[in-house]
């Protein structure tokens, strides 16, 4: 009889312990479920706030883009020539803002963009808007360069007013000239030249305090770079920029 009663409890202990080795792997079924949905949630969220991102980078290039536009229209409809100068020069420089956007919806969401075709894309809408394409010619030989774009956007807003301002003062005659725009990455960062042929600088450059020479100095200083000026067969500038400033 006691054999019996033994026999009993053992096979109770042994269900109790197969009961307890059950109940954790039960209990870590449930948290790896959770986890699982928490994680689709997140994905979710993500995709959705992605989507609200680029919608809303789209919006802003086309906001900036119809400004550009209604200054460029605002520009032909002016009988005086310094004001339609002005227009168009704040008509590129928004352009140019547009341009960066247009740039970094195409990164899928990358801190960076290539710097060389974006300088390419600006410089032929420059030529376009400058309207005397047999005559001057803006070339640009920029190698392939992603580069973040909080260095981007200074860069590409210091050439714009190199490469606008060339077209309008290097040129005075609409003789057969050039602007070139080079980009190359050198040992401490890249390097970014504006050079034509034309008249050359003044003699009095070097205080320049025009809106487009400050805003130059600004976007430089900005990244840390520094900006050589010569006048030699033409007018030629070029940024020297860290790629990662401080």
């Amino acid at each position: 009889m006691s054999s019996d009663v033994s026999n009993c409890m053992s096979i109770v202990v042994a269900d109790s312990s197969v009961g307890a080795k059950r109940a954790p792997i039960r209990d870590l079924r449930l948290e790896i479920l959770q986890l699982r949905r928490q994680l689709k949630a997140s994905e979710t969220a993500a995709l959705k706030h992605a989507v609200t991102l680029r919608e809303g980078d789209h919006r802003i290039k086309n906001s900036l883009q119809l400004v550009a536009s209604l200054m460029r229209l605002q520009a032909r409809r002016e009988s005086s020539g310094p004001v339609r100068t002005a227009l168009r020069t704040a008509a590129a420089r928004v352009s140019n803002v547009a341009g960066i956007h247009d740039a970094l919806q195409k990164t899928r969401g990358l801190d960076r963009v290539d710097l060389g075709a974006t300088l390419r894309k600006m410089c032929a809408s420059l030529q376009a808007m400058a309207g005397d394409t047999d005559n001057i010619q803006v070339v640009v030989d920029a190698e392939k360069l992603e580069i973040p774009v909080a260095v981007a956007q200074p860069i590409t807003l210091a050439v714009n007013e190199l490469v606008v301002n060339a077209l309008r003062h290097a040129f005075p005659d609409t003789s057969n000239g050039s602007v070139r725009v080079g980009l190359r990455r050198t040992d401490t960062g890249l390097s970014i030249t504006v050079a034509d042929n034309g008249i050359g600088l003044p003699l009095n450059h070097s205080s320049g305090q025009g809106y487009g020479t400050s805003l130059v100095g600004m976007m430089v200083k900005q990244i840390g770079g520094t900006l050589e000026t010569e006048s030699v067969a033409g007018s030629r500038f070029t940024i020297h920029a860290p790629l990662n400033p401080v």
